[in-house]
Order: C-alpha cells, then structure tokens, then sequence
C-alpha cells in the first residue's frame, strides 16, 4: 500500500501496548486506583489505534482519489471517451517518469532533462547509426542486425545487450570512442530529441523498426511487468494499462506522436524504415535492405548467417548472456497477432477510431485499422 508507513507503526504500537499492559497488570492490585490505570490501559492505545486506522484509510482513498482524478481528466479526453466510473481499477504503484521540455515527452527517470539537454548539446559523427524503435517494436532484434553487418566491416563500439543504449550512456563515454571506432547506438528518442550531426548534410544513417502498435502494446506491458527498469504500469490490470497506453501516459508518451514524424522523414538518404514483422516474415529482404541503407555490399552467404544468428533461441543466448534477468522480458515470444487477442472489444474500437483519426492528412500505410 502507498501508506505503508502508517501501517507499520500502528502494528509497532499495538505490540507495544500488549507487552506494557501485560506487564502493569502484574504489579496491580485489586484497588480503585489499579483499576482505573488498567482500564486506561486498555481504553487509551484502542483509540490512539482507531486514530491510526482513520489516518491510513484517509491517505490512502486520498491516494485513489489522486489517480482517479488523472484518469478522468487526462486518460480519457486524451482516448475522445466518457470516464466510466463500473470499470473496476486497481493500484499497483504511481506514475514516475521523467518530464522532458516542460512535460512534452514523457521517460523513464533514468532519462532526466540533464541528460537530454547533454545529448542536445552533442553532435552526431556522420558515420554513427542510430537504431531507432518504439518501446518493445524489434530493438534488439534489429540492432542485432545492424550490428552483424557492420562488424566484419569495422571496429565498433561494443555493448553487452547487442548495443549501447543513447538514453542511458554517459555523454563523456561516448565522446571518448575513437573516431576510428564506429558509434551503433540504439535509442527510443523521439525525432525532435535526435541531436543534429555533425556535417550539414546529416550524413549519419537513421535505421527505423516499426511494429504492429496492438502488439507493442502488449508487449511492453508484459516487459513492465517482468522487468522493473522502466518504472511499470500504474495499474496491474492490463485493461488499465491499456488506457494509459492510449492516453499516452507511458514512458516514452504516444505512439503516435512518435512514430509519424520518423515516418514523414523516411524519403531522407539517412532514413530507412524497416518492420518488425518483415523481419520475420522475409528476414532475407530486410538484412539486404539494412545493408544496402549502410552502403555495403551483403553476400547471399553473409545473409544466411545474420538470418540464423538472429532466430529466437539464438537471440535469446546473446541477451542471456548480456544480461541473464533481463532476458526473458526483453526475448519473450518473438511472435506477432497477440494485440489481436489481447484487446478488448471496447479497446479494440476505441483505438481502432484513433488510428484513423491520428493518420488523417498522412500517407501512414503500413498498417490498416
């Protein structure tokens, strides 16, 4: 519970309270006085104790109140739906995250304004590759790509989880890789946050995964569940997380507003936009397109060996490897269509509204709702 606190101490005094009357009623004796102090005794800590207990329930409906209020004021005007009051919710714990440009782009708190402003005032090399996704839209998997490819090319800069995390590194680490060593960083930045490169004609290469949005849904739910480095969803009933998620109220913020400026940039010679289910569904296609993008030349044998390392048990033994407890959140099924289950009707309609709404005035095609 939020107000644990109370809780605790009110236990601590109950305890208390039983060991002084039990020792007390030893020395008293049968006179008016002895009973007049036991039964203070006993009459006083039961309302102290009813005191506490009115304190810890009126913290905590404060507390339900709190996000109650958040989700009829924020979630559901930002979903264009009525607040319906039937709908049983539960609190897992509070919103943290970070608010970056005056409460614009929404984090995890690891990413503070500190370090935007650090990666806003840093420039890009015009070899860098920057493995752009959506949470939990095919980042590892096609970083891993990226970087089987450039490897037997170069030196590049090495990462336990396949390869460093833009958000995450200290900004003097990064300035200090050689530039004869290249920069393959993964990152959820959003276009408005990439800092700009070093050469005018912004020559480092931008590779974008997009994934079915139900399914990513889905997925970074069950990644916030297993997996406590973001700060996880409010509510542990995926019927609300879906909610937020719609609202936007997840780290990271809106799907939306993430994805379709990528998507009005992909004409650019730096941008390449990629699938996560064009990565499974024709791996082939999609490891020439990467390599193409980066301007190398891919042997159909290379393509056969990037194609087997990156199926999913073997995905699943690099990332163990890099991190053994993060593995079975970041590498959990590797399948598509579970947005399909997962969803609700209600929610099915609602974003499925959105969607079309959203996309007007752009030429989104890659998914149809």
């Amino acid at each position: 519970f939020h107000n644990i606190a109370t809780l605790q101490k009110l236990f601590q005094y109950v305890i208390f309270c039983c060991l002084l009357v039990s020792l007390q009623s030893l020395k008293l004796k049968s006179t008016t006085l002895g009973w007049v102090r036991m039964l203070w005794l006993i009459v006083y800590p039961i309302l102290r104790i009813r005191q506490l207990i009115k304190e810890w329930i009126q913290a905590t409906f404060k507390y339900l109140l709190r996000y109650d209020t958040f989700r009829r004021k924020v979630i559901y005007p930002k979903m264009g739906m009525q607040y319906d009051s039937s709908i049983k919710r539960t609190i897992d714990r509070p919103i943290l995250h970070s608010e970056i440009d005056g409460g614009k782009y929404h984090f995890p708190v690891f990413a503070n304004q500190t370090r935007i402003d650090d990666l806003r005032n840093s420039r890009l090399r015009e070899d860098d590759v920057l493995v752009v996704t959506y949470p939990k839209s095919g980042t590892h998997l096609c970083g891993y790509i990226v970087k089987l490819l450039a490897e037997k090319r170069r030196k590049i800069m090495q990462d336990p989880m396949v390869l460093p995390f833009y958000e995450m590194i200290q900004q003097t680490k990064l300035d200090s890789v050689p530039v004869t060593t290249q920069r393959i960083l993964k990152t959820h930045l959003p276009l408005a946050l990439i800092p700009p490169c070093t050469d005018s004609t912004v020559k480092n290469k931008i590779v974008f995964c997009l994934r079915d949005p139900k399914d990513a849904c889905v997925s970074y739910y069950k990644f916030t569940l297993g997996l406590e480095i973001l700060t996880g969803p409010v509510y542990e009933s995926f019927h609300d997380w879906v909610e937020l998620w719609l609202a936007g109220c997840v780290d990271y913020g809106d799907w939306f507003d993430f994805v379709l400026p990528y998507w009005e940039h992909r004409h650019r010679d730096n941008v390449l936009i990629v699938t996560y289910e064009d990565i499974l569904k024709k791996p082939e296609q999609v490891i020439l397109d990467i390599g193409n993008h980066l301007g190398y030349t891919v042997t159909p044998e290379e393509v056969e060996e990037v194609k087997q390392k990156i199926q999913f048990n073997n995905m699943k033994q690099v990332i163990e490897k890099g991190n053994k407890p993060a593995a079975a959140s970041i590498m959990r099924s590797g399948k598509t269509g579970e947005g399909v289950t997962a969803f609700s009707e209600r929610h099915h309609r609602i974003f499925d509204k959105m969607f079309r709404e959203r996309i007007k005035g752009t030429d989104f095609d890659v998914y149809r709702y």
